[in-house]
């Protein structure tokens, strides 16, 4: 009689834990955190930290707060669902803080996280910001906290959180040659990148092709002329086409399998374009300076 007792009791036991077990297996996954990260730094005003972490516990209260107190501390969350990064330029050293942002954005490319940057100086962040970060201002903001009212510091990390739909990354009017391989035709094409940003492209094919949403390729990007390169003169990305335009062989592709060093491949491409886009700008803007200068004091 023990032993039927005893049976039932260890099959009882079984069955809750199949049970358990199918509910798991079955229910909703539990959702990741969304994290605001203040990194701040131990020498940033006490009381201005207390009230933004306030502010967002209250405003946002399904949103973790994390402070990370070191750059080592910083880069161990960067795996984390970030809805928004606010940091002091004095964190660390400007340009270590310039590194650790473009690693989070190198290591997120896929997605938007945007950075509210703190600072003392608003001149120098954004000079230092313009040579290390410029391809992402899209999704960026600063204010200088200094003399500030909290509401308005307040409402510079609301609207951070709030406007996640911004582009990913600014795209700039280049003129590239490539080499366009169309992996469903199987087909080698000539065509030109009119326009180009961290996470896609414009691209004309100059063959008579008609492309397809959906179409894949891979293009093949000269950088000798802008970047150095030790492995080659080309970077190779796979990608997709988004959009056709009605010509057929005007499309938009986003880049797809990008890993990290193609990434930053890319973006070292696009900042030595940029640059000198600005260049030209600048010096064709002092020409017509010089020049309007001249004819006002004849």
């Amino acid at each position: 009689m023990s032993e039927t007792t005893e049976k039932k009791k260890t099959d009882s036991i079984e069955d809750k834990t199949a049970a358990k077990i199918e509910a798991y297996l079955q229910g909703p996954r539990k959702k990741r955190k969304n994290y605001v990260i203040f990194a701040l730094g131990d020498r940033f005003d006490k009381d201005l930290s207390f009230a933004m972490e306030s502010f967002v516990k209250k405003e946002y209260p399904h949103l973790a707060i994390s402070s990370p107190r070191t750059p080592d501390e910083l880069t161990r969350q960067f795996g984390r669902n970030i809805s928004l990064l606010v940091i002091n330029d004095e964190f660390t050293e400007k340009p270590a803080v310039m590194n650790l942002i473009r690693a989070l954005k190198e290591k997120r490319r896929n997605e938007t996280i945007p950075v509210l940057f703190l600072t003392r100086d608003a001149d120098d962040l954004v000079r230092i910001y313009h040579k290390e970060l410029l391809l992402y201002h899209e999704s960026d903001e600063y204010i200088v906290y200094p003399g500030n009212p909290r509401h308005q510091i307040t409402a510079r990390i609301k609207a951070g959180i709030d406007n996640q739909n911004h582009r990913r990354s600014r795209r700039y009017a280049v003129n590239l040659p490539i080499t366009i391989f169309h992996l469903n035709k199987d087909d080698m094409l000539e065509g030109r990148i009119v326009d180009l940003s961290m996470h896609g492209a414009l691209v004309t094919a100059e063959k008579d092709m008609i492309f397809r949403p959906g179409d894949q390729v891979k293009i093949s990007v000269p950088i000798h002329e802008f970047i150095q390169y030790k492995f080659g003169d080309f970077i190779k990305i796979s990608a997709k086409v988004r959009r056709v335009f009605i010509s057929g062989n005007k499309v938009a592709i986003s880049f797809e399998h990008v890993t990290e060093n193609q990434g930053h491949l890319i973006g070292q491409l696009l900042l030595s374009i940029v640059s000198k886009q600005f260049a030209r700008q600048t010096t064709r803007l002092k020409s017509q300076f010089a020049t309007q200068s001249g004819e006002k004091r004849r």
